[in-house]
């Protein structure tokens, strides 16, 4: 997969951990996609004193390709696209 190939997929709404997220941003290094929860609930970003700060989406990374990067991840193929 290429980068633009990945790009292509930004906003796509995808199931993954039995979780409804977007992807929201393809990174380079290590290649992967980053996905926010596709929902209501927020959470709470503290500073680096530990106090509430700001609020945020939950966000997680998956990586594309697998540590020796021979192939695709298992969080990549475990994705399930979410139609609409």
């Amino acid at each position: 997969m290429t980068l633009p190939h990945l790009r292509a997929l930004i906003g796509l709404r995808v199931r993954y951990e039995g979780r409804p997220w977007v992807v929201v941003e393809v990174v380079d290094s290590p290649l992967g996609l980053v996905l926010e929860a596709d929902s209501a609930t927020s959470v709470i970003q503290t500073d680096m004193h530990g106090r509430p700060w700001d609020y945020s989406h939950e966000t997680r990374m998956i990586e594309v390709l697998t540590p020796d990067a021979t192939g695709l991840s298992d969080a990549l193929i475990d994705l399930e696209i979410i139609e609409d």
